[in-house]
This record gives structure tokens, C-alpha cells and sequence, in this order.
């Protein structure tokens, strides 16, 4: 909502500010689960809203290139460090624009498809990027139960782990030493039905490449939904906005940003 002095206010309940990790570091991840309160002005909102749709815009280019591995991590890092840099400014922009770009892509569901599938390839960059640590801390905060072995248990079954890796072509050969968590065998059926992963106790034992596809899908399912309450309440919000905003927004999903 534009007000009298040229600010935006989001629709909100409360100020929400950006995650902190225990150990005091920020962090971008984040599910959004609550709408920014502080008003902007409305060029921060376009510039807010350019700028993630440029983050996404390169997320998509390089998804369609193909890109993998070492070269798609690069292309993202580069982008996030130019158009939402992990600086208090830029988590903040990082916050407001990740709402905006919600309403803007609200509306039908190939435009819903279009941000999911970019925003989560987002999230699934800055997931399996941040420190182990807050990794943990994250997953505990939101209630995900995925809790990391300790360095004694990785040396205790790190023979099983390799006999359970070894196999599987769809892996980079660095998951057999990077992170593990303990999973409810129930929650990665598929896994052990394939016998993808070591399983011991009713725990599956799972990489984090894996476990970020797992988080990933929950992540998915909320946004989802709020996709499509945003949806259900835009005609209501076009009529309480001004002007100017609700065609910002319809016209965000055609314009070039490159």
C-alpha cells in the first residue's frame, strides 16, 4: 500500500527481520513465512523486485544450459553476490523481494511453476552452502527433525556408508565425506527401497545432497499453498492497492531483465 509519503507497506502482521544462526552469522535461508512489516519506498520495491527477478532469471538461464556441479554453483554465487549479496542491505532486500515476486507470480499456475521451480533451486544453493552447523540449527528452528551424525559415528559405519554410496552414479564422490543425517527411514521410502542409502535402527542415513532434495520438498508444499492463497486473495488486494503497483507487478512476469 503506498503511503502519503511515497512508502509501500506489505501486507503484514509484524516486522520480520532477517535469520540468525546461533553462532551470531546471518543467513539468507530462509522458508518466508512471515510478510515483511517495515514500509519501503516504491523505488526500493521495484528495485527490490528487478533485482530478484534477475537472481531467478539467471537461475533459469543456467538450469536450461544445463548447467551442473561446480559450474551451476558458480553461476549462482556470482549472481546472488551481484543482485542480493549476503550483507544485512541485502538480506533485506533479499526478504522483501522474495514477497513481492509471490503476489507478482501469484496468478496463474504457470507463473506459480515458474518461481517455484527457480526459487527452490535458490534455496537448495544457499541449503547445501551454509556451514554444517547452521545447517543444523535451521532445520532444529523450523521443526525438521534431520539431526547429523557426529565425526565418532561417521568413523563407526563409514564402511557401510561406502558400500551404500558406492553404487550411485547420481552423486558427486565427495557425498560419501560430506555431512550425514539421521532420517526416519519412513520419510525416504524410495531411498531404501533402492537401497540408496545405509539404513540401521529405523534411521536412513542419508547425504546432504539428499537430505536438501528431501528439505526441499517440504519447502516446496508450504510455498505451494501460500501460492495459491496469495492467488485467492489478489483480486481483493488489486482493488485495495494503488494503482501503480498491481500493474508493477502484473507486468513483472514479461519484462526483460538482462
Amino acid at each position: 500500500r503506498e503511503r502519503p509519503n511515497g512508502a509501500v507497506a506489505m501486507q503484514v502482521a509484524r516486522r520480520v527481520a532477517p535469520e540468525k544462526p546461533a553462532a551470531g552469522r546471518v543467513s539468507a535461508l530462509s522458508m518466508y513465512e512471515l510478510p515483511p512489516a517495515e514500509p519501503i519506498s516504491v523505488s526500493e520495491f521495484e528495485e527490490f523486485a528487478y533485482d530478484r527477478l534477475r537472481l531467478l532469471s539467471t537461475i533459469e538461464l543456467a538450469r536450461a544450459k544445463g548447467l551442473k556441479g561446480a559450474e551451476l554453483e558458480a553461476r549462482i554465487r556470482k549472481a546472488r553476490d551481484e543482485f542480493m549479496p549476503l550483507s544485512p542491505t541485502g538480506l533485506i532486500k533479499d526478504y522483501y523481494s522474495h514477497f513481492i515476486l509471490r503476489l507478482a507470480y501469484c496468478r496463474s499456475e504457470d507463473l506459480r511453476r515458474w518461481f517455484l521451480q527457480n526459487e527452490l533451486e535458490l534455496f537448495k544453493w544457499r541449503f547445501v552452502n551454509n556451514p554444517p552447523e547452521d545447517r543444523a540449527a535451521w532445520l532444529r528452528a523450523k521443526g525438521l527433525q534431520y539431526e547429523a551424525i557426529s565425526r565418532d559415528e561417521y568413523e563407526e559405519i563409514k564402511e557401510e556408508l561406502h558400500q551404500a554410496l558406492s553404487s550411485r552414479r547420481d552423486l558427486d564422490p565427495a557425498a560419501e565425506r560430506s555431512e550425514h543425517y539421521k532420517v526416519a527411514f519412513e520419510e525416504v521410502v524410495d531411498l531404501v527401497r533402492q537401497r540408496r542409502v545405509y539404513l540401521r535402527g529405523g534411521s536412513a542415513f542419508v547425504p546432504a545432497a539428499d537430505l536438501v532434495s528431501i528439505v526441499a520438498t517440504a519447502v516446496r508444499a508450504q510455498w505451494s499453498r501460500r501460492l495459491a492463497t496469495a492467488s485467492h486473495q489478489w483480486p481483493a488486494l488489486r482493488e485495495e492497492e494503488a494503482d501503480r503497483l498491481p500493474s508493477f507487478l502484473e507486468g513483472l512476469a514479461t519484462q526483460y531483465v538482462g
